[in-house]
């Protein structure tokens, strides 16, 4: 085998074992994908049937806590309006911004003690008074890291006041603005904006996210476990409007289908691995063909090339010697005798070739004889049995009584090319027994004719005898011994039986001889 065709079959075996392997790997893990599909699938419906019952309840929560809210008190009271009786636990407290300071109801002073401490708190809560859409406090950008001079806390955005003279009363100036929240860190802030004669206020509540989601919890749908309800992450969108929080959905939920589609998958699945099986199979069984093909053909070229090589020599040689006068008288019959031979010789092997690649190519002889079984039989060994008994063979043929009478339609060329091919083997084989003899027999049977050719040489060896009908099939021993040939007699000889509709078949081989049996069709 040469080395690119070596190169090009270890490609394909790499590159066949890469996708069979990835292939099983895919195979392997579609389940586990397909339910983590069909999880997220489920946990999205879920969220989605939950949303809004969720919604609706902060809807139903807020609004109770906006009722407690008024508009914004005059100056000149002392404490923040709202009552504080029956505040539920997620409410920390109510509180109102004005210019002039932070109010807070009667009780919640460590509330306002709490937001007065936080500088990002209370400047966002200024900020977005006077601006609804200012953004967040956030101490990695240095705009919001500005330090008060008077309290050397750090101050977030621009306060501006349309009236500095806080001793008269406040006023509103239109209607106070909608409800929006925001949260920072853990603080979630639920205000409005309102316009007043002093300047920009905010109104608005205090949340405690966690407890507010420990009444939201029980209305998530019960199959979506391990759900979550909280602030939202930092860029993470939230669900639960109006407030910056988040449904998420657990790790565990119920596919209520699991079993049935993995029901359903084991037969996909059993498929794909015995098609891929399959398709590694024939792929490495084409390669292997493939190479065998490309082995044999190396084989046959260098057979060939062999035994042309050799009667080509003996022309050249012996022509030349003629040709120069250099044989002697008495030689020159024994040297025209070789030639003859070696001519013959040469014949055979191509017409050989040729017949074989005439089959190769479905193309067949259109010739046929007709005749009693006997006349054409023995006119297909004509030349079989004078080769043999100049090879030193006693030929013996005999025919079945039953078969003199049968009339028999088949291409004689063809017959004589199987005989001949069996007579050499006889040659190369059995001519080394002590009295080399040939039987040929004919027997009918119920709609064929059977062909004995049977010798007494020392037989084929049971492990070459599987082998034989393969083309360019030679043993180690015809190798090593240099028996001519190229391996496609037999090969060639069964074949062209096929082709007369009968067959060719070992009938036994041991070392009292070899006999092969040729079927032919009588129809």
């Amino acid at each position: 085998m040469n080395k690119k065709l070596t190169l090009i079959i270890t490609f394909f075996t790499l590159l066949t074992l890469s996708a069979a392997a990835w292939l099983a790997y895919e195979t392997a893990t579609l389940d586990t994908r397909l339910l983590q599909i069909d999880k997220e699938a489920q946990q999205k419906r879920l969220v989605e049937l939950s949303l809004p019952r969720i919604q609706e309840k902060i809807r139903q929560l807020l609004e109770q806590e906006r009722q407690k809210l008024g508009y914004a008190p005059p100056i000149g009271q002392l404490a923040y309006a709202p009552p504080t009786e029956n505040m539920p636990d997620y409410v920390r407290g109510y509180f109102l911004l004005t210019p002039a300071g932070l109010q807070v109801p009667e009780g919640q002073d460590a509330l306002a003690a709490e937001i007065e401490g936080k500088p990002a708190i209370i400047d966002t809560i200024r900020r977005k008074a006077f601006n609804p859409a200012a953004p967040v406090y956030d101490p990695t950008k240095p705009t919001h890291q500005t330090i008060d001079p008077k309290s050397q806390l750090p101050i977030f955005g621009v306060y501006e006041a349309e009236d500095q003279d806080f001793s008269s009363a406040m006023e509103m100036k239109g209607e106070p603005g909608p409800f929006y929240s925001w949260y920072y860190i853990d603080d979630m802030v639920y205000m409005r904006n309102i316009r007043t004669t002093h300047g920009s206020a905010a109104e608005g509540i205090m949340l405690d996210a966690e407890k507010l989601a420990a009444h939201l919890l029980p209305l998530v749908e019960p199959a979506l476990k391990g759900a979550t309800i909280s602030l939202c992450k930092k860029k993470e969108p939230a669900n639960l409007f109006p407030l910056p929080m988040v449904l998420r959905p657990g790790d565990d939920v119920e596919v209520p289908d699991t079993a049935a589609r993995r029901e359903a998958m084991r037969g996909t699945l059993a498929s794909a691995t015995l098609v891929t099986v399959l398709a590694v199979g024939i792929l490495f069984g084409l390669l292997f063909f493939y190479a065998r093909m490309e082995r044999r053909r190396a084989d046959f070229v260098s057979a060939v090339t062999h035994e042309l090589r050799t009667p080509l020599t003996s022309f050249s040689l012996m022509t030349e010697m003629l040709k120069n006068k250099l044989v002697p008288a008495e030689k020159l019959d024994e040297y025209h005798e070789t030639l003859h031979q070696e001519s013959q010789r040469l014949g055979h092997l191509v017409e050989n070739v040729l017949a074989f690649a005439r089959l190769t190519r479905g193309k067949l002889r259109g010739r046929a004889d007709k005749g009693t079984c006997p006349q054409l039989i023995n006119r297909a060994l004509e030349k079989v049995q004078f080769r043999l008994k100049e090879a030193g063979f006693r030929v013996q043929v005999s025919h079945d009584k039953r078969t003199e009478l049968l009339n028999l339609n088949t291409d004689i060329i063809s017959l004589e090319q199987i005989f001949t091919n069996l007579a050499d083997n006889a040659i190369k084989y059995a001519a080394t027994a002590e009295h080399p003899t040939i039987s040929i027999s004919t027997m009918r049977g119920h709609d064929t004719l059977s062909i004995r050719f049977a010798d007494n040489g020392p037989g084929i060896p049971p492990k070459w005898q599987r082998g034989i009908f393969r083309p360019f099939s030679r043993s180690a021993k015809d190798v090593e011994g240099r028996k001519p040939g190229v391996g496609l007699g037999l090969a060639l000889s069964r074949d062209v039986a096929r082709s007369l509709g009968g067959n060719l078949v070992l009938e036994k081989s041991n070392d009292k001889g070899t006999a092969f049996t040729l079927t032919l069709p009588l129809n």
